[in-house]
């Protein structure tokens, strides 16, 4: 004799809980990249200006892009920018290895700068550039940087260590 087993339909309400919980899943916060003079405080575009442009670049750092991250967990909010400069054909702070991203947190009543690099802005469709994860150590959320190389992607993982960003681990991952 075979038996055979039928599947009884879940009921509406056990969905709906499997469907609110991913909802509510923590996640990273999403990246909203907008100009630094909508996002930033008066004395951060101060700071980004003295530590990172010179007199003979005529630059707005308002004018870079900027997303304040802020995870469940995270002491203070982490000020991630992007030096590219909307519109303009001549990138000052760009050349051939990539163009400069930086990272400052709130301290006393100046900013500090805890990271400071140059990435490649070419990654694949899909892709982020760069995205915080809803792990936080030292009170800041941990970073996952993509970068394209000749070995395929490759996805940085960068930590805080209570001074600046560092790089945790690197993983190459096939076929992206």
């Amino acid at each position: 004799m075979k038996r055979v087993l039928r599947a009884k339909p879940l009921p509406v309400s056990l969905v709906m809980l499997v469907a609110l919980a991913i909802w509510l899943w923590p996640r990273p916060s999403q990246m909203d990249w907008r100009l630094a003079q909508e996002v930033a405080p008066l004395p951060l575009l101060s700071q980004m200006m003295q530590d990172n442009l010179s007199p003979t670049f005529p630059v707005d750092p308002g004018q870079m892009q900027m997303c304040k991250v802020q995870v469940a967990g995270q002491r203070q909010p982490l000020y991630l920018v992007d030096s590219r400069v909307e519109g303009r054909e001549m990138q000052p702070l760009c050349g051939a290895i990539g163009c400069a991203f930086f990272a400052y947190i709130p301290q006393n009543t100046d900013f500090q700068r805890v990271l400071a690099t140059y990435l490649n802005p070419h990654v694949p469709p899909g892709r982020s550039l760069i995205e915080p994860t809803i792990t936080v150590e030292h009170g800041l959320p941990r970073l996952v940087v993509n970068q394209l190389s000749a070995e395929g992607l490759q996805q940085y993982t960068l930590g805080f260590n209570g001074q600046a960003y560092e790089i945790q681990q690197i993983d190459t991952l096939a076929g992206s």
